[in-house]
């Protein structure tokens, strides 16, 4: 009897270290009285591989217009990317107008070699002096899931829904200036 007692409470100890921590899935920013919510959990999103993340905040400060750019020839992809930027466009803009930054967003997308704008209509291939965002989903050509910044032009693409997902929060976090450890010490209050 001695040893299933002890054994019980052995694996009650043990059930206690190995408790997973709740999800972090909102955060509050000093200063806002906005709470952004999402839909993964953070501490997920946060490892989203990314090469460059102050380049690609300083761009969205820096810019007034960001070009949205993607290949519309899965009808997937496209709910993805909508379900993605809605979800980036609803906080993005919002945090930013906070430090007195004003964004707006300019969608394009391809089918094979042609262009088109927000409102399908067919255009020349545009010169973009402004920055970009190029998304790619599964379907779509997305070779990892990350968020990088070559140059001018930042790159946000996932191997599927989920990661899709992950990376459109992580460039949301990117924008917040938001890391690992920023994340943990937010999710303390």
């Amino acid at each position: 009897m001695k040893y299933i007692v002890f054994a019980l409470a052995v694996l009650v100890i043990v059930a206690g270290c190995v408790q997973e921590k709740a999800p972090i899935k909102e955060i509050s920013i000093p200063g806002q009285a906005k709470i952004y919510q999402f839909t993964n959990d953070l501490r997920s999103a946060v490892l989203v591989k990314s090469n460059d993340e102050t380049g690609i905040k300083n761009i969205f400060y820096a810019a007034k217009n960001i070009n949205i750019v993607f290949d519309g020839s899965s009808e997937t992809d496209n709910a993805y990317f909508s379900a993605v930027l809605i979800d980036f466009g609803a906080k993005v803009p919002l945090y930013l107008s906070y430090d007195g930054v004003q964004i707006k967003f300019t969608p394009f997308y391809t089918l094979s070699d042609d262009w088109y704008n927000a409102t399908d209509d067919k255009i020349p291939e545009p010169t973009f002096i402004e920055p970009v965002l190029v998304i790619k989903g599964p379907s779509t050509g997305a070779e990892e899931t990350s968020v990088n910044l070559y140059n001018n032009t930042i790159v946000l693409q996932g191997t599927s829904y989920k990661n899709l997902t992950l990376a459109g929060d992580k460039l949301t976090l990117i924008v917040f200036g938001i890391d690992k450890d920023t994340l943990e010490s937010l999710a303390q209050k």
